[in-house]
């Protein structure tokens, strides 16, 4: 791991994902006529694009497109997150982390997770983090981390831990980048004593490690005294905990159901093409994970699907108007997705869908016993 790289992608931005879909298909490839989406992609992630880098490693991990491959998925994340892809930092802390148990056992490193989330928060919320996280990392990557605290100022000491072993999990503001890690700016946890915090932080607890082996108790106590300060200086984070508790217990919308709906009907209907996560097999279907389409309005998509589009069959007559209606609020939500990265559910493909390869290909049909030929 390169540790200038690795500071110097603390302050570089990612482009968007439209970014990358107009670069996709404004043209510039070394394959001049792709036919699967993945064609059309790969030359630029190798010539090293960082955001077509992410997309790829997005490909991989879901399947989507290409053969599912963690260890491929893994190779591409790391690639643009050391160019600056802040999604890719972000999902190597997933990577790293028992966040997702699918992920194999082989890449959990608790020390790389915090890095990579802590990277991600930094570089994506507030320049002044950015600053922060320069300042501590340095120290995170040297060989004796435990020296260093020592040295530090003990006014500074609890900080000083706290953001650089804890930040990139519970956030540098306190809210968690990592899923089930508790958010101190809204008092989780906190609730506890601090002997019991501190033995939390030496001895490990659920998914996180022990640090006693970079922490005297001393140096733990410093960081529960900082996190303590979290929440007295968000005198808000009492009210948004009661009222994301409160919406908790509320019966889910309308429009929830109907994209639960949507995604039933997607499943089966659309994803043998379009992905089952949003990215297309072949570069005639649209990838809404990239927003493809998504500039159009719901009658729009609505009216497509009703009377076919290309080379994309009508399913007026299989498909109610009501499903129609529910399928466009589903599609929607597949970028959104992709930017929150993959801690979001592998949606594998059902026992029966449809998926149409495009006139003149011939070949074995890979998966789905509703497989047409168009």
């Amino acid at each position: 791991m390169n540790r200038v790289r690795l500071l110097a992608a603390i302050l570089i931005w990612s482009v968007s994902a439209d970014a990358l879909a107009q670069q996709g298909a404004g043209g510039e490839s070394a394959n001049p006529n792709p036919m699967t989406t993945y064609e059309r992609f790969a030359s630029l992630a190798e010539a090293g694009d960082p955001e077509i880098q992410h997309f790829l490693g997005f490909m991989h991990f879901y399947g989507d497109g290409v053969e599912l491959n963690y260890d491929a998925s893994h190779y591409w994340f790391h690639q643009a997150a050391e160019e600056g892809d802040l999604k890719s930092m972000r999902n190597l802390g997933l990577f790293h982390s028992r966040a997702l148990p699918r992920i194999p056992e082989k890449f959990f490193d608790p020390m790389e997770a915090n890095l990579w989330f802590s990277l991600a928060a930094a570089g994506g919320k507030d320049p002044k983090l950015s600053s922060l996280a320069s300042k501590y990392y340095g120290q995170f990557l040297a060989p004796d981390t435990k020296k260093l605290l020592q040295e530090t100022d003990k006014r500074q000491s609890g900080e000083t831990v706290y953001v650089t072993f804890c930040a990139g999990c519970h956030g540098f503001d306190g809210y968690a980048s990592y899923p089930s890690a508790p958010s101190f700016a809204l008092g989780e946890a906190l609730q506890r004593s601090d002997s019991a915090l501190i033995t939390s932080i030496l001895n490990g607890k659920g998914a996180m490690p022990s640090w006693r082996n970079n922490l005297s108790p001393d140096l733990a106590n410093a960081a529960i005294s900082y996190i303590r300060t979290i929440l007295d200086g968000n005198t808000a984070g009492i009210t948004r905990a009661q009222e994301q508790q409160s919406s908790s217990h509320q019966t889910a919308s309308p429009e929830r159901n109907l994209v639960e709906i949507g995604e039933q009907v997607y499943m089966q209907f659309c994803g043998g093409c379009h992905g089952f996560n949003g990215v297309a097999w072949y570069v005639n279907s649209p990838s809404f994970a990239l927003s493809e389409r998504m500039d159009k309005r719901n009658e729009e998509l609505a009216n497509s699907i009703r009377n076919g589009r290309g080379e994309m069959p009508s399913w007026e007559f299989m498909l109610k108007p009501e499903q129609i209606d529910a399928l466009v609020l589903f599609i929607r939500t597949l970028s959104i997705n992709y930017e929150n990265g993959i801690a979001s559910n592998l949606r594998a493909a059902p026992e029966s869908f449809f998926r149409f390869r495009p006139r003149g290909v011939i070949g074995p049909k890979p998966g789905g016993r509703n497989y047409l030929d168009f």
